[in-house]
């Protein structure tokens, strides 16, 4: 991905090929290996139509229905947070039941509660941002037929960069915009802290990890099982930045491997 905050800037999704040319979309799969310009359709048709349209999104075939109060109570009864908590019981003196008093409170702070309200809100506001500062986003259809057929198939797991803050909001417009699942984006607590944001994009899908855990048993506990009960369910496609944190220099930072691993522990 590429992109910048000119005017005449293009955002570019997938990799280049020769002879890039506009197509409509349609849902049913097909063999594409050229661009489409998705700004184009938003240029001619009302934001307020894109946003409130019949979304619809293709999903897992494995997916558990499940609402997010229902991710939470399948974490405080999981077993290897009983584990936890009784050995630091042993540990502490503490009492069990102050224990998951803690872990709800854990919860409480770090669960998303996404809603279509809030997704449709984002829909209508990025239409018109980024209608102003790029003149084309431009997206590789054989791409987007790809992470159709993964959706579908197994759980998702999305590693977009992080040069900005433009990322992670273009690559949730750009599933709305093909009707796949919105995401559930790993946020910082920082992103909390704000008056209204932080509940705003809590509703449109991010959950809140804190920076350091600290050595924190209980927290890294609730924590991994709570990212790998969405995964495992295939919730929603899991998002998070491989580079922890945004890069102030344009550049790729380190990566680290710490929300990597836990992602990766239920299929290994």
């Amino acid at each position: 991905m590429d992109s910048s905050s000119s005017s005449n800037s293009c955002f570019s999704v997938g990799s280049a090929s020769p002879g890039a040319v506009v197509l409509l979309y349609s849902k049913e799969l097909k063999k594409w290996d050229e661009f489409e310009d998705i700004l184009e359709e938003r240029r001619h048709v009302s934001d307020l139509k894109f946003a409130m349209k019949c979304y619809t999104p293709l999903v897992y075939k494995g997916i558990t229905p499940c609402k997010p109060s229902d991710i939470k109570s399948s974490v405080l009864s999981s077993e290897e947070v009983h584990y936890v908590i009784k050995q630091l019981s042993k540990e502490s003196l503490q009492s069990v039941d102050v224990l998951r008093e803690e872990v709800c409170e854990i919860l409480d702070e770090m669960s998303h509660k996404l809603r279509l309200g809030a997704i449709r809100f984002f829909a209508f506001a990025l239409s018109k941002i980024f209608k102003q500062i790029f003149s084309k986003v431009c997206v590789n259809e054989e791409g987007i037929q790809k992470l159709q057929r993964a959706i579908q198939e197994h759980p998702v797991v999305l590693l977009p960069s992080h040069r900005s803050y433009i990322d992670f909001l273009m690559l949730s417009f750009l599933l709305y915009n093909y009707d796949l699942p919105v995401p559930v984006i790993a946020a910082g607590m920082d992103f909390l802290g704000m008056k209204m944001v932080g509940e705003l994009l809590r509703m449109s899908g991010a959950f809140f990890m804190r920076r350091t855990f600290g050595g924190n048993k209980l927290y890294w506990a609730v924590f991994s099982e709570y990212v790998k009960t969405m995964l495992r369910n295939g919730y929603a496609p899991v998002e998070f930045f491989l580079e922890g944190t945004r890069s102030r220099s344009a550049k790729t930072l380190t990566p680290k491997f710490g929300l990597l691993n836990i992602v990766m522990e239920p299929f290994f």
